[in-house]
């Protein structure tokens, strides 16, 4: 499991950051935490680092976005235990 902690930082548009908000939510591997002024924090949880990756560049490419930063990474090896 590979888990990210992100400030996601929206635009000034109060449509574009609703319709980014319910995108993200709707997404699946984000949760989103507290909003501060035009930047929210943000987890990602993602099987791999490169599913974080290509998250965190859909996130990005959002209407509304203007920037996602990784601010914290911790990743976990799952194993899989036969009963």
């Amino acid at each position: 499991m590979h888990t990210s902690g992100l400030v996601i930082t929206f635009s000034d548009d109060p449509a574009l950051v609703e319709q980014a908000t319910a995108q993200l939510q709707a997404a699946g591997p984000f949760t989103l935490g507290e909003a501060r002024g035009p930047c929210r924090a943000a987890v990602l949880e993602a099987a791999d680092p490169h599913s974080a990756q290509d998250w965190h560049d859909w996130a990005a490419a959002l209407p509304g976005v203007v920037s996602v930063e990784v601010v914290f990474v911790h990743w976990e090896e799952v194993s899989h235990v036969d009963a």
